[in-house]
Formats: structure tokens, sequence, C-alpha cells
């Protein structure tokens, strides 16, 4: 090979260096497009997470113009003390036949949104948030049965042991006011709260308690955000500032040292955030505890 067609083959290839050039270049625009796809990402399963809201707000209608006007609830309890499913606050999708206390008293029974799923939202999807930190689908889901409400047989049921849950903090009648139809969706009442009245109209939300362990932490969208769902069956987004649309670490501390009514206060508190953020903002909410 003569040295003018050497020098033409040394032309046509790359330098190490130049090698180099391109692979930091790649580098560094990976780099700057990884933090935007992860944004983009986040915001699409928020997006998810406030159409299934959505959709079970629709579920919610449906449910009350087949029953009375009334929400889904849980069972009736059973025991003489306030514990029952049907008042609470809860993500709890189904009642096994031997997992938490209530059921031990309402066993194999759909609870709470679980009771939707039999009715108006037959699609368990949409029951769990894309952005669930905690437990997910795949987890939770094999826990719920296929059949309906109280169709299996708790004495030799063992594949439906384990209590369910979802993604969504479900209020059923919890902290309805006295001057509330009972579970009514279109008379669930107002309060008043350091001279400023509150109508009740958050039904659900994204769960974000920051518990001290597996059991009682859990959040969606790492709880920076909260999608809530209202009566009317619209949703909104909200940033989770502060914890004012979650538990923090403090009231299961508290809980922790003896003192469980901190729960039953934050959760009110929680409700009332909620509530006042339709058409307002939760940060803004009057302080429950100022009644007491």
């Amino acid at each position: 090979m003569s040295e003018t067609n050497l020098r033409k083959v040394n032309r046509d290839g790359f330098t190490l260096v130049e090698l180099l050039v391109v692979v930091s270049i790649i580098a560094l625009l990976i780099s700057i497009l990884l933090p935007s796809l992860k944004r983009a990402r986040a915001q699409s399963k928020l997006v998810v997470c406030k159409s299934n809201l959505h959709q079970i707000g629709t579920g919610i209608q449906l449910y009350a113009q087949d029953n009375l006007g009334l929400i889904p609830r849980g069972p009736d309890p059973v025991i003489p003390i306030d514990l029952g499913g049907n008042h609470l606050a809860t993500n709890q999708l189904w009642l096994g036949n031997n997992a938490s206390f209530v059921s031990m008293f309402s066993q194999c029974q759909f609870t709470g949104l679980g009771m939707l799923y039999k009715t108006t939202v037959p699609d368990l999807n949409l029951f769990f948030c894309p952005s669930d930190d905690s437990f997910n689908r795949t987890e939770e889901s094999p826990k719920i049965p296929m059949t309906g409400a109280n169709e299996v047989a708790c004495e030799s049921n063992t594949d439906f042991a384990d209590d369910g849950f979802g993604s969504y903090q479900y209020r059923q009648l919890d902290h309805l006011p006295e001057n509330a139809a009972t579970g009514n969706l279109d008379r669930l009442g107002f309060h008043i709260v350091d001279g400023v009245k509150v109508r009740v109209t958050a039904l659900a939300m994204d769960t974000n308690a920051l518990g001290l362990d597996e059991d009682s932490f859990h959040t969606n969208h790492k709880g920076e955000f909260s999608n809530v769902l209202f009566k009317d069956a619209s949703v909104t987004t909200y940033r989770n500032r502060d914890n004012v649309l979650g538990l923090g670490r403090e009231v299961f501390e508290q809980a922790g040292q003896g003192n469980l009514q901190a729960i039953f206060d934050a959760m009110d508190q929680l409700l009332i955030n909620a509530d006042f953020a339709y058409g307002s903002s939760p940060f803004d909410a009057p302080t429950i505890q100022t009644t007491r």
C-alpha cells in the first residue's frame, strides 16, 4: 500500500480523542435528559392517579343513585364500640377472615371503596395509584376475591384470609357533622371550625402517612403531591407541603408513646384541610384544635 493510500485510510477512521469527545457529549446529554424524563414519568403517573380517582368518584355517584343516595360504606359494626369499618377513614378494600381486629367481627366482606368493586367500578386497577410507593397492585390484589361480597365461606377460606388495601384514603362516614344526613351524598353537612364554615366535600385522596414501620408508612407520589376527590367527582392535585394532606411521622410517634388520640385528631384535621381545599387551598384551612 502506497503512502498516499495509507494516509487516506487513516483519515477515514476516528481517533481516540474524537471517540472520547463523542462519548462525553452523549453522557452529558443523558445527564441532562434523565431528570426531565423522570419528571415526565412522575407527572404521567400523577395524571393516571387523578383519572382513577375521578372514575371512582363517578362510581360513588352511581352507587348513591342505586342506594337511596348513600355513599358506599363498610359493614355495620357488631361490637358495642365505634370501631366498625363503616365509620373510619380507611384505604381498606377487603376484610379477610383473620387479619385485622375489625375483620374478626366482620369477616370476608368488601369495605369502603371495595363496595364499589362489585357494583359500579369493576376494574380493580382503578383502586391502585401507579405511583404507590409502599405496596402495589401485585401484592394486594391477590388478597381480594373475584367473587361477590359475602360469597366466600370464611370457615374454609384460606386464599383470601388477609385484609386487602388500595392506594386511596376513603372517608366513609368518618367525622361527619351532626347536621349531615348519615352518609347521604347530597347532605354531608358542614363544620364550624374556628368560626369558619367548612362544608364536607372531600371523599377520597392519595394516602400519605409517614408512619414508623411498614404497616403505617404509606405514601403515593413520594408524599410530595396529593390528589383529592370531591363529592361532585372532580379531582384536584395539591402539593403536599408540610404534609398538609397526610399524617406526619410525629403523629405516629405520639401514638407510640400512648397518645392514640393524636392519630384521630390528625385525621380530623386532615379531612378539614381536604374539605377546605375545594375551591380554595388546604394551607388556608382553619385549625380544628382551636375549637376544643
